[in-house]
């Protein structure tokens, strides 16, 4: 390449660095900084924190992959194309390590978290969405973001609940239905995730309602 050519490359990987290097601290910044701001506004605050960090996680994705194409263009100019796909498909395989280690971490703590919750705890790897939880790089997850998504799947699936857990939906926690509110309504989907003995507590819990009429 040229002296021109090489400048603009050198420039243009700078930027490509620079930007996911900012769009991953962001991330980073905005988990550990608004937690305890999204607990005190509530629900609307937990949603607008949610969507807030959608957007981070797509800006750092974003400014990964105009690194990542930046390095593959670079490496083609210069002649060094093998080199490159070898240099690929070895970060592949790190990636990947690193993503299964990460989901160990993820399913162990989110396991830990419903122990005391959920009857089985392993009901909160099966109703949760585990891409909604990010593992950082120190290896640590949001313990309040875990919890609050415990809470709201017991709120919506109270027969998953542990023994003397909220057992139904209510500002109460006695174990008796608030008449002024029905429970959440199960349909077929949901049964088929559901043991046999879930199924009759759930019934017990009128949460099949719709369901038996149907």
């Amino acid at each position: 390449m040229s002296t021109e050519e090489e400048t603009l490359a050198a420039e243009a990987e700078a930027t490509a660095a620079a930007e996911a290097t900012a769009a991953s601290a962001a991330t980073a910044t905005a988990g550990a900084d608004d937690t305890a701001g999204a607990e005190a506004l509530g629900d609307a605050g937990k949603k607008a924190l949610d969507a807030m960090k959608a957007k981070w996680r797509e800006a750092e994705r974003v400014g990964k992959a105009s690194a990542t194409e930046f390095a593959a263009y670079k490496a083609t100019a210069e002649g060094r194309e093998a080199e490159h796909k070898t240099d690929q498909a070895n970060q592949k395989v790190r990636d990947d390590a690193l993503s299964a280690a990460n989901q160990r971490i993820l399913k162990a703590e989110v396991r830990a978290a419903a122990a005391t919750k959920l009857a089985d705890p392993a009901d909160a790897l099966r109703f949760l969405d585990l891409s909604s939880f990010e593992v950082g790089e120190d290896g640590e997850i949001d313990a309040a973001t875990v919890a609050s998504a415990i809470d709201d799947l017991i709120a919506s699936k109270p027969y998953l609940a542990a023994q003397g857990g909220k057992r139904f939906q209510g500002s109460g926690d006695t174990g008796t239905r608030n008449e002024s509110t029905r429970p959440a309504q199960l349909n077929g989907e949901d049964l088929k995730k559901l043991s046999p003995q879930q199924i009759v507590a759930a019934k017990n819990a009128g949460q099949l309602d719709d369901y038996l009429k149907s």
